[in-house]
């Protein structure tokens, strides 16, 4: 029994990083007392995967977990029982069963996200036309083996300026790359510090 399991994870869970999100998660789904599928091998899994890693700070409306199961467990059960292991500020809000396909991580198609600025900029629209007007933006990542730099402008289908303290952006994830909405508001030239960062859903195919 293949289930897809979407969650919020609130205000209260933002500071969980994704690795303490995904053992929290396992563990409840232990604690649940529900019969999961193990992975094979000398060390093996509960086979429980997130869509997408969402960064330590970030807000989540709509995340995606998948859980195998051994054996067929009512639906509504499913819920009760992991809702009631979950920590705080991790809310279940839609579940169902899904046929055995592709990997979760290989049906990943995009990602929308809201971020909220501390202080207005008065010029937000003029910056996202700029950027959005460009077919090169570069970030610069380190990396083990030293300083990439790399055009992130194909990742953005969308950028938005809602308001002069708001921001909407979806960023293509179907190759396998991204690009983390700080560095889209560095390109901008838009400081960081004290922003707010929501993912609202991810898409899949």
């Amino acid at each position: 029994m293949r289930l897809q399991v979407r969650f919020a994870k609130h205000e209260d869970a933002r500071f969980l990083s994704h690795l303490d999100l995904l053992a929290a998660l396992e563990f409840a789904v232990r604690r649940a007392r529900l019969p999961v599928e193990l992975s094979a091998g000398f060390n093996p899994r509960p086979k429980v995967t997130l869509a997408a890693a969402l960064p330590l700070g970030y807000i989540g409306r709509a995340e995606i977990l998948e859980i195998v199961l051994r054996d067929e467990v009512p639906i509504l059960d499913v819920v009760r029982r992991l809702q009631a292991t979950l920590p705080n500020g991790v809310e279940i809000t839609d579940a169902h069963e899904i046929a055995p396909g592709k990997s979760l991580g290989s049906r990943l198609r995009s990602a929308h996200y809201t971020v909220h600025l501390p202080a207005p900029v008065p010029d937000l629209t003029d910056r996202v036309e700029r950027l959005l007007a460009s077919d090169i933006a570069d970030v610069e990542e380190h990396r083990q083996e030293g300083l990439r730099r790399r055009n992130v402008r194909p990742l953005l289908a969308e950028l938005e300026a809602v308001r002069p303290t708001e921001v909407r952006m979806v960023v293509d994830l179907s190759d396998g790359s991204s690009v983390r909405p700080e560095q889209v508001l560095q390109l901008m030239g838009i400081p960081t510090d004290g922003i707010c960062i929501t993912r609202d859903r991810v898409d899949l195919s």
